[in-house]
């Protein structure tokens, strides 16, 4: 069985990251065809990724807003299909064999159903749907939706982020398997050492760091200025604490914000731009909190199942979260969660009296630990064999 993953996301993407390499890691001859419209830095053709053969197939036409429509525009053209027969043929699949098509982004599904037409009749389609795509709007319209209506006859098994997200879409692909794996973290992958002693120091430590690496878009879902607000705060109240941020999607203004609180703070708050994944790995390790914070006028406030949340548990970062995410209920042993009524600085005065205890901030690290135990990738990525082995 060969798994080829199609998918247009950021080079190093950590869900595609984690499933490639569980697949990788049990013996699949796995293979990543990567199409890069969002990284000018990353080089087409063979690479390799996680000790996983890959093929990037780069349109860098445009810029901006414009590029994306022209990507949209490509991904229902023959020549994608022509292309991707190239980076199969450069990857040494053999169209005659059973195969899996894994499809990580909406916008592919058209070429993964062209594949099975016309290349490789052997092949069944698996879709991992990552977002709640109907509540998606780009251009005022939902248009991942329409991408998926295209080739939802093509689509064998479907794979959600949430328990929450399951109903519906198996109301969307009736003919579909369809199966849950969450974006909890692989464990395997963090210092536990390091971790255990951050926690275990915490009350004598005099340095309290902050973290958030993540999307900058302030203009879509992240509230990027009750981010800064927060920094502010808690860097003006105590001495002893640091924040650093990193990220991408970031607008002039958010930028001109970021470098104005750098400069300010002299050191103690960082502006990181982009932070490769294995300097995140260390920040986030070595941070006491972490954020995740939605803009409450967001038309996107769906229950999600955040990748940066489950990363923060393992670390024994305690997360602070204004979101509507996965198992709330039980996160707030160890998390200050808000919704989208709660002002502010109502928010901003809870991490403050968080910081103001170091004994409730130790305990809460310590309960986030233990709380990562429930929800490691190691116990859901099996999901994914058990359902190619359905299909197949």
């Amino acid at each position: 069985m060969d798994v080829i993953v199609l998918d247009a996301h950021p080079v190093a993407d950590v869900r595609i990251e984690r499933h490639i390499t569980y697949l990788a890691d049990q013996g699949v001859n796995v293979c990543r065809i990567h199409y890069n419209y969002l990284d000018e830095s990353a080089k087409p053709g063979l690479f390799s990724q996680c000790g996983v053969k890959g093929f990037r197939i780069n349109q860098f036409l445009f810029q901006g807003k414009v590029r994306t429509l022209y990507f949209m525009g490509y991904c229902l053209r023959r020549k994608i299909l022509t292309e991707c027969r190239k980076a199969l043929k450069a990857l040494d699949i053999d169209p005659a064999q059973p195969s899996i098509l894994h499809v990580h982004d909406p916008l592919l599904l058209p070429l993964a159903a062209m594949l099975v037409r016309r290349s490789l009749p052997n092949s069944s389609v698996v879709y991992d749907r990552h977002e709640v795509y109907e509540e998606w709007v780009h251009f005022g319209i939902p248009i991942s939706v329409i991408y998926e209506d295209l080739a939802k006859s093509w689509i064998s098994g479907t794979v959600v982020v949430s328990e929450h997200h399951l109903g519906a879409v198996q109301k969307m692909f009736p003919e579909s398997c369809t199966i849950v794996v969450p974006n909890f973290a692989a464990s395997a992958v963090y210092d536990a050492d390091a971790i255990t002693t951050k926690i275990h120091l915490t009350a004598q430590e005099e340095h309290i760091r902050a973290v958030y690496i993540g999307s900058l878009n302030n203009q879509v879902d992240r509230d990027v200025d009750l981010l800064l607000d927060i920094a502010d705060a808690a860097i003006q109240a105590y001495d002893n604490v640091t924040f650093s941020v990193g990220g991408t999607s970031l607008n002039e203004d958010v930028e001109v914000k970021l470098n104005d609180l750098a400069r300010k703070h002299n050191g103690r708050f960082q502006f990181l731009g982009y932070v490769p994944r294995e300097k995140t790995i260390e920040l986030t390790e070595k941070a006491h909190l972490g954020f995740y914070l939605m803009r409450p006028d967001t038309k996107y406030w769906v229950e999600c199942s955040p990748n940066k949340i489950f990363e923060y548990l393992v670390c024994g970062t305690v997360p602070i979260v204004r979101a509507n995410i996965d198992h709330a209920d039980r996160l707030r042993e160890c998390s200050l969660i808000f919704d989208r009524m709660d002002e502010n600085e109502v928010i901003i005065q809870a991490v403050l009296d968080l910081l103001d205890n170091p004994e409730t901030l130790k305990q809460y690290m310590v309960n986030a630990r233990e709380l990562s135990l429930d929800y490691t990738w190691e116990s859901v990525a099996c999901r994914y064999i058990e359902l190619y082995s359905t299909l197949l």
